[in-house]
C-alpha cells in the first residue's frame, strides 16, 4: 500500500512554522493511504498572514512586469501539462481518493484547465478586457482618453473554492497574479488538495511569487474567521451553490468589490439540419462528452439537450446513439463514486420514467449496464426545464420547433450559464441572440461545453477587468 501525506493548506515557507495543525484525516482503499493535514487557524495568524501578502505583493509582484508573470504562470501549466510532473502525478493518485472522481476524470479536468491557461490564452484574455495589458505596468497612452491610464489591481484578494471541477482553484490564483493582487482562498472539504500543489509550483518557478500566494481550510461559516478575513480583503470572489453564497454575503463589508460565481445550469440544442445519419455517431460522442466530463458536476454541464424534430434522424434514435456513446466514454473515463443517496436519487427517476414508459407515454429510458453510471431519459418537451440529478443523468427532450423551448428557458434566465448549439441552418443566428437576451452567458458546440477558453467572460462578466481600478490622466503635454 503506497501511504502519501498532503497538506490541506500552503502558506508562504517563512509562515510554515507557524502553522499548528488540528487534526489528520485519513483516507485508504486498500491501495493507497493518504493522511491529510489540516490546519488550526485563528484571527492571529491570519493576521499575521495578510500583513505578510501585502507585504509581499507591494515589494515584489506589484512592480513585477506583466510579461514576467504570464511567463511564470505559462511554465506552471506547461508543468501539469507533462504527464512526468511528479506533482501532477501525486495528484492523480491521491485526488480520486479523496473526491471520488474517477483518476480518468481528474486527468481531464487538468488538462482542460491547463491547456486553456497557456501564455497565448493569457495575452488574449489581457487584451480582450483591458486593451493594453501594458496598463498594468505602467500609465500607457490612450488615444481613446488622448492621455495616460494605468489599471491597479486589488491589494489583497480573498476567494472561497468550489468542489466541483478539481483544478479549477488555479484559475483564481492566476487571474489574481495577472492584475498583480496577493490572494488567500479557502480550499473546500470535498477537494482540499489541488490548491496546495499549484502553489508548490508557482514556488519552484517563482519564489517571490509565491509569497504573494497562500491557501488555507476551516470549517464552513466559522464565525471568528470569515468575516474577519472578508472585511481584510480589497475584493472577495466566491464559488459555489446558491445557499452558500447567499449566507458568504452577509459577512462582506459593502466597501469590498465582491465577484460570484453561484449556481448556473447549461443546456443543449441541436436542430433538424443538424439531425442528419451521417453526422449521427460524431454528434451523439460530443453530446456525451458534455454529459460526462466532471461528471456533469460543473455549472458548464448540460442538464437537458433539445432536440429539434424533423431530421433524417428521429431524437430517439438518437438517444440511442447517445446511450451507445455514454457507455464507450464510461469505458474510458469512468464516473466517480457517488454518495448512497445521489444513486437513489437516480434509482426513484429511471424508476418514474420506466413506468411512465410501460404505460404508453412517448418515454425511452436508456441505462448503463450496471449500476447507475449513466442514464439518458427521452420524452417530448414537458415545457418546463428539469434539473438533472447529475452524475451522468441527461434528459432529452424532443420539440417541434426550437424556438418553443424560449418560454421554457425564460423563468431561469438568471441561472443560465452556458449553451450547445448546432441548428446548421440561417435560423442559428436569430436562435443565438435570443438566448443571449435571455441570461445565457456562454454559447459553444456541442462536445465543447466543459472547456471555456480564457477568453470566455465567466459568468456573463469580465473576470480580469471587474477587479480593476483605473487611473486617468488627462496631461497629454505635460506628462
Amino acid at each position: 500500500m503506497e501511504n502519501f501525506e498532503l497538506e490541506a493548506f500552503y502558506v508562504p515557507p517563512g509562515l510554515k512554522d507557524r502553522v499548528k495543525l488540528a487534526r489528520t484525516l485519513v483516507y485508504e482503499d486498500g491501495s493507497a493511504r493518504i493522511l491529510l493535514k489540516i490546519p488550526s487557524i485563528d484571527r492571529t495568524f491570519i493576521q499575521s498572514l495578510i500583513h505578510h501578502l501585502r507585504e509581499k505583493r507591494g515589494s515584489y509582484l506589484a512592480d513585477l512586469p506583466i510579461e514576467t508573470i504570464v511567463q511564470v504562470l505559462d511554465e506552471a501549466s506547461r508543468r501539469w501539462l507533462d504527464k512526468n510532473y511528479p506533482l501532477r502525478k501525486l495528484a492523480l493518485k491521491t485526488i480520486p481518493l479523496i473526491t471520488g472522481f474517477s483518476p480518468e476524470v481528474v486527468e481531464a479536468s487538468i488538462d482542460a484547465e491547463m491547456k486553456s491557461s497557456l501564455r497565448e490564452d493569457m495575452w488574449r484574455a489581457l487584451s480582450l478586457e483591458i486593451g493594453n495589458p501594458l496598463y498594468l505596468n505602467d500609465f500607457q497612452y490612450s488615444p481613446q482618453l488622448g492621455g495616460y491610464s494605468r489599471a491597479f489591481g486589488p491589494e489583497l484578494i480573498v476567494s472561497i473554492f468550489s468542489e466541483n471541477i478539481p483544478a479549477l482553484p488555479h484559475l483564481l490564483f492566476m487571474r489574481s497574479a495577472l492584475v498583480k493582487s496577493a490572494c488567500l482562498g479557502k480550499v473546500a472539504r470535498g477537494e482540499p488538495t489541488f490548491a496546495p500543489l499549484y502553489l508548490k509550483t508557482v514556488e519552484e518557478i517563482d519564489p517571490e511569487m509565491a509569497e504573494c500566494m497562500a491557501v488555507l481550510y476551516w470549517q464552513g461559516g466559522e464565525e471568528e474567521i470569515e468575516p474577519f478575513l472578508f472585511g481584510q480583503a480589497d475584493a472577495v470572489v466566491l464559488f459555489g451553490g446558491v445557499e452558500t453564497c447567499r449566507s458568504l454575503l452577509e459577512k462582506i463589508p459593502r466597501r469590498v468589490k465582491t465577484l460570484v460565481h453561484g449556481h448556473r445550469l447549461g443546456f443543449g440544442v441541436i436542430g433538424r439540419q443538424r439531425m442528419k445519419r451521417q453526422e449521427l455517431e460524431r454528434l451523439a460522442e460530443e453530446v456525451a462528452l458534455d454529459c460526462s466530463m466532471f461528471d456533469q458536476q460543473a455549472c458548464l454541464a448540460p442538464h437537458v439537450y433539445y432536440l429539434e424534430e424533423g431530421g433524417e434522424v428521429s431524437p430517439k434514435e438518437f438517444c440511442q446513439a447517445v446511450a451507445v456513446a455514454m457507455e464507450r466514454l464510461n469505458q474510458r473515463m469512468p464516473r466517480g463514486r457517488i454518495t448512497p443517496h445521489e444513486a437513489s436519487t437516480i434509482h426513484q427517476l429511471r424508476a418514474a420514467y420506466e413506468f411512465r414508459e410501460l404505460n404508453g407515454e412517448e418515454v425511452l429510458v436508456l441505462t448503463s449496464p450496471s449500476g447507475t453510471d449513466w442514464t439518458v431519459v427521452y420524452e417530448k418537451d414537458p415545457g418546463a426545464f428539469s434539473p438533472s440529478p447529475l452524475n451522468r443523468f441527461i434528459r432529452i427532450y424532443g420539440v417541434e420547433d426550437i424556438f418553443r423551448i424560449l418560454s421554457s428557458l425564460k423563468p431561469i434566465g438568471p441561472f443560465l450559464q452556458n449553451a450547445a448549439v448546432a441548428i446548421g441552418d440561417k435560423r442559428e443566428k436569430e436562435f443565438i441572440g435570443m438566448l443571449g437576451e435571455l441570461g445565457v452567458a456562454r454559447i459553444t458546440s456541442p462536445g465543447k461545453m466543459s472547456i471555456p477558453s480564457m477568453m470566455w467572460h465567466h459568468d456573463g462578466i469580465s473576470p480580469l477587468a471587474s477587479l480593476l481600478r483605473w487611473c486617468d490622466v488627462e496631461k497629454k503635454d505635460e506628462f
